[in-house]
C-alpha cells in the first residue's frame, strides 16, 4: 500500500493563506456544484482548521489545486471534506497528493472516518474509490443524498490503519 507521494517537480502541500482566496475562489467558480466561498468563510475556515485547509503548490506561488476540509463531531473522529478541485490537468495529479497528505492527518489525529459528497457515476468519484483502496485499504459507502438536489450523495470512508505496533508490545510487557 502506498503511504507518501513524494514531492514531483518542487510541488507541496502547505496551509491556505489569504493571498490564496483569490485562487480558491476563482477555481471552485468553474465547478457548477461548488460553492464559491466568500472571504470570510476562506478567512474562517484557515484560522480555526489550519491542519484541513491546504493548496498544492507548484515552485513558489504556483497553485495548482486545494483541499478545504475540517473534523467532525458526527461522527466523532471524522474528517469532512467539503471541497477539493485542481486545475486542468492537475486534477489526479491533486487528488493523490491529498489522499497521502489525508492519510497522514489520518494518522496524526486518530480520525477514523473521511465524508465528502460526490455524484456517484462521476470520473471524480471512481478515482476517489481508486485512491481509497490504495491509500486506506477501503471502499466508499454511500451514506445520504445530499438535499440540495445536485445528484449528489454524502460519502464515507471508514479507516482502520493498522497500528504501529506499540501496542502489541505494550500488550507483551504489561
Amino acid at each position: 500500500m502506498k503511504k507518501a507521494v513524494q514531492p514531483l517537480f518542487n510541488t507541496h502541500i502547505r496551509p491556505v493563506e489569504p493571498k490564496d482566496f483569490a485562487f480558491i475562489r476563482s477555481l471552485a467558480g468553474k465547478f457548477p456544484t461548488f460553492t464559491v466561498p466568500s472571504e470570510y468563510l476562506l478567512w474562517f475556515l484557515t484560522r480555526f482548521h489550519p491542519d484541513y485547509c491546504r493548496v498544492l503548490e507548484q515552485d513558489a506561488g504556483d497553485l495548482k489545486a486545494y483541499l478545504l476540509a475540517m473534523p467532525t463531531s458526527d461522527p466523532q473522529s471524522g474528517i469532512a471534506i467539503w471541497q477539493v478541485a485542481a486545475a486542468t490537468p492537475n486534477h489526479a495529479f491533486a487528488l493523490e497528493y491529498f489522499a497521502a497528505y489525508l492519510r497522514e492527518s489520518v494518522e496524526r489525529t486518530g480520525a477514523t472516518t473521511i465524508s465528502f459528497t460526490s455524484s456517484p457515476d462521476s470520473a471524480s468519484m471512481r478515482l476517489i474509490r481508486s485512491l481509497a483502496k490504495q491509500f486506506f485499504d477501503c471502499e466508499a459507502t454511500k451514506v445520504s443524498s445530499v438535499p440540495a438536489g445536485q445528484g449528489e450523495h454524502e460519502f464515507r470512508l471508514s479507516i482502520s490503519l493498522p497500528s504501529s505496533g506499540n501496542e502489541k508490545s505494550r500488550a507483551k510487557t504489561g
